[in-house]
């Protein structure tokens, strides 16, 4: 009788340690970032409205002059490379080691699908939707008000702030 209870408290502990191995390693959810009509201090020479980290995607529109930089990071799968519309000028840049792209001008839009990404915005009427893994940085401007709202992971859009603000995209 002893023996079946010292056995069946072994395997007790072994199912509980493997239920808690799993939960730990399984894949995070995925969430997303909104951006709407955001505007930022200093035009392209500013800060950044938004700074972005994330494995997964980003679709934006830069509706006045802006600025944006995406750097795609290594992947296993290698897939992805960033894209925008004609009529933009491109240069590239270096970030960490990482050669991306710079691209500036007005009415654009731009995406980066499929990786691991770097994004840097600024500018005036930024719009960004964004979703995977990852982490955004967020500052609207001090002197413009409204100055756009921002909603992470499906909260209730909120002003952005005046203040850099970082939020986890994605979690588990």
């Amino acid at each position: 009788m002893r023996r079946i209870l010292v056995s069946c408290a072994v395997v007790g502990v072994l199912a509980l340690s493997a239920a808690a191995i799993a939960r730990s390693s399984a894949a995070a959810k995925p969430g997303y970032v909104v951006v709407r009509k955001a505007v930022g201090n200093g035009g392209v020479n500013g800060s950044p409205v938004v700074k972005l980290a994330v494995q997964g995607f980003v679709l934006g529109r830069v509706t006045r002059e802006g600025q944006v930089e995406i750097v795609q990071l290594p992947t296993v799968s290698g897939r992805g490379a960033p894209q925008h519309t004609p009529g933009v000028t491109a240069r590239r840049i270096h970030w960490h080691g990482f050669t991306g792209q710079q691209y500036t001008g007005s009415n654009f839009r731009f995406r980066a699908m499929g990786g691991r990404y770097h994004v840097v915005i600024r500018g005036t009427g930024v719009y960004l939707f964004a979703g995977g893994q990852g982490s955004v940085k967020l500052q609207g401007s001090s002197y413009v008000r409204p100055d756009g709202t921002y909603s992470v992971n499906g909260g209730r859009p909120r002003s952005l702030p005046k203040r850099l603000v970082k939020r986890k995209i994605g979690g588990g």
